[in-house]
């Protein structure tokens, strides 16, 4: 048995730079992952089926449209050999479809820990190529830790910076498609890259930075289509937020916050959503 933690990401800026003649876009962001983790429990059977059990704070098909079980079935199809199967247990704290990333971690963690009860017969770049085929920012969660990512989010620059915030998640409950939010965008003519890296360096000294310069290109159409959102963005300023941005494409915001207990005060005024006090994490998935 095998028990790992998938932890959430934030999108900390996020730019649609242009649409691609393949049809996806290319991005300009920075993920960062913080202390929100689902739990995925992983034992051995003695044949060749995967199972897969959902609890939680969230209600999850378990069909096979599932990230965990296209993870464990692609991963074996690609080693190519006889191998046993799996019974999956899958514990959610992380919101599905808040922007997240929450079904990406997991999937991410589903790799990891299959390849381990395994025996590891495929390196690390054979997990990130079949990770990828699952989701854009599979790869990230692979790696973990701060990561500027351009392409389809897939193309990673690690980053050693130290981010002294709590964070504060907020979710109201709306789910935000993401095709929807990519056409909403509606990207015709290419747009310039912030320096999310630059402004995140500044921003660990002066916070009003990050006001200044961080955007989340989807947040203009979300915020038009579902005003709750906008106002609760200004609602996690109110709370005393040094910076307050939607994460993803929706619908969750996340406030950062100078500590801890401050991002705890906060989120009491927020009775009426799901919320999360949490720190920023290291690095991805973790193995127990």
């Amino acid at each position: 048995m095998l028990t790992l933690q998938a932890p959430a990401k934030i999108n900390l800026g996020l730019e649609v730079l242009r649409r691609r003649a393949d049809g996806y876009h290319d991005l300009n962001t920075v993920f960062a992952p913080v202390t929100l983790f689902d739990t995925i429990t992983l034992s051995l059977r003695s044949d060749t089926q995967f199972t897969l059990q959902i609890s939680g704070n969230d209600t999850l098909s378990a069909s096979d449209d599932n990230l965990c079980l296209k993870a464990a079935r692609l991963l074996c199809h690609t080693i190519g050999t006889s191998l046993p199967g799996m019974d999956i247990h899958l514990t959610k704290r992380i919101p599905t479809g808040g922007g997240l990333g929450g079904g990406s971690a997991d999937a991410a963690a589903l790799l990891v820990g299959a390849n381990q009860l395994w025996g590891n017969p495929v390196p690390p770049e054979t997990l990130h190529q079949v990770g990828l085929l699952l989701g854009s920012d599979v790869p990230f969660f692979l790696e973990g830790g701060i990561a500027h990512a351009v392409g389809r989010g897939e193309i990673l620059t690690p980053h050693s910076i130290t981010l002294p915030w709590a964070v504060l998640l907020v979710n109201p409950g709306i789910h935000v498609a993401t095709p929807w939010a990519f056409r909403a965008v509606n990207r015709v003519t290419e747009r310039p890259a912030t320096d999310f890296v630059k402004l995140l360096m500044l921003g660990a000294e002066d916070s009003a930075s990050l006001r200044r310069g961080m955007v989340n290109d989807f947040e203009e159409s979300v915020m038009l289509e579902y005003p709750a959102i906008m106002q609760l963005k200004q609602r996690l300023y109110d709370a005393g937020a040094m910076f307050a941005l939607m994460s993803g494409s929706g619908s969750t915001l996340f406030g950062l916050f100078l500590t801890e207990e401050d991002a705890k005060g906060a989120s009491t005024l927020f009775p009426e959503y799901w919320s999360a006090v949490a720190r920023f994490h290291e690095g991805g998935v973790v193995v127990e």
